[in-house]
């Protein structure tokens, strides 16, 4: 990719992450880098999922019967 604006969710949440980590530490008080240390990669990641499933399970209610009628079109022989 040559442009930040064009990369997919995912690489931007990590991206997003990375920058954050470094400007982070001129920002916060000790406290709260003690806090920001105690978080797992496994609670960043999981996150970041969450982050990326939420626009598709706001969207599906609304998109729901197209989804369905594909399905059922697609399946029917003949």
């Amino acid at each position: 990719m040559n442009t930040p604006d064009k990369y997919p969710l995912q690489t931007y949440l990590a991206t997003l992450l990375m920058e954050s980590k470094n400007n982070v530490e001129t920002l916060m008080t000790p406290e709260q880098l003690a806090r920001m240390e105690q978080i797992s990669e496994k609670t960043i990641e999981a996150a970041q999922i969450f982050l990326a499933a939420l626009p598709i399970m706001c969207v599906y209610p609304f998109l729901q019967k197209y989804y369905i009628k594909g399905i059922v079109v697609g399946s029917v022989k003949g």
